[in-house]
């Protein structure tokens, strides 16, 4: 199963892709690391080219709302080029080696080369739609247990592997990491869970989560 979008590093030539690596520094950030914060004022643009980091914001009553898991060759902070600062919050998820290049540089990258432009431009585009799309889901009246079901499946779909037991999600899934991107509360989340996993529509052990039959789930959240 593949992601709807080519990520913004495959979405460029060898040639431009090598020309990132020489102006830029890889580094591995450690597991559940802040790679910058809302509001900091940062130097560099970040490409995943290896693992997970999730982009989230805190509400004024400090509640948690993750907008977006990247992977790899995914930009992570597309917007700081309109200016410095950034707006939402990045933290990895698992050990992950990162692609950081001086704001400088990389609009110095863009000048020189429209490929380039284009690839961040889609990179851009495809976030908002995924925004757009979280909009339209975002009604009261819609059930979590199925709210619950579609994320799962989502995340099996873009981030898991096949294995003989489902497809297992890459990386450790906590019931607060699921509570933050359904905007629900943990304790509504974990009863959601629960019944999933009672109906074998998961299997969810030790922070592993998989998916026996993607199917079967799809069917849990489509049905009327």
């Amino acid at each position: 199963m593949k992601k709807m979008n080519t990520p913004f590093f495959l979405d460029l030539s060898e040639e431009n892709r090598k020309k990132l690596l020489e102006r830029g520094m890889v580094e591995t950030i450690k597991k559940n690391k802040v790679i910058f914060q809302e509001l900091d004022e940062v130097e560099y643009v970040y490409i995943v080219l290896d693992g997970f980091v999730s982009i989230y914001r805190n509400s004024r009553y400090s509640e948690v709302k993750i907008m977006f898991i990247l992977s790899d060759h995914e930009m992570i902070n597309d917007v700081v080029l309109e200016r410095n600062k950034t707006s939402v919050q990045a933290k990895t998820m698992s050990d992950t080696k990162i692609l950081k290049i001086k704001i400088q540089d990389f609009e110095a990258l863009i000048d020189d080369d429209v490929e380039i432009a284009k690839a961040l431009y889609r990179s851009l585009a495809y976030k908002t739609r995924r925004l757009y799309h979280q909009v339209g889901n975002a009604n009261g009246s819609y059930p979590l247990a199925k709210h619950l079901a579609a994320k799962i499946w989502k995340l099996a779909r873009d981030y898991g592997e096949d294995t003989p037991e489902g497809r297992k999600i890459k990386f450790g899934v906590t019931v607060t990491f699921l509570s933050n991107m359904l905007g629900a509360k943990r304790e509504s989340t974990s009863r959601a869970l629960s019944s999933m996993k009672k109906d074998g529509f998961v299997v969810y052990e030790g922070l592993v989560l998989i998916v026996p039959d993607m199917k079967r789930l799809r069917q849990c959240f489509e049905r009327k």
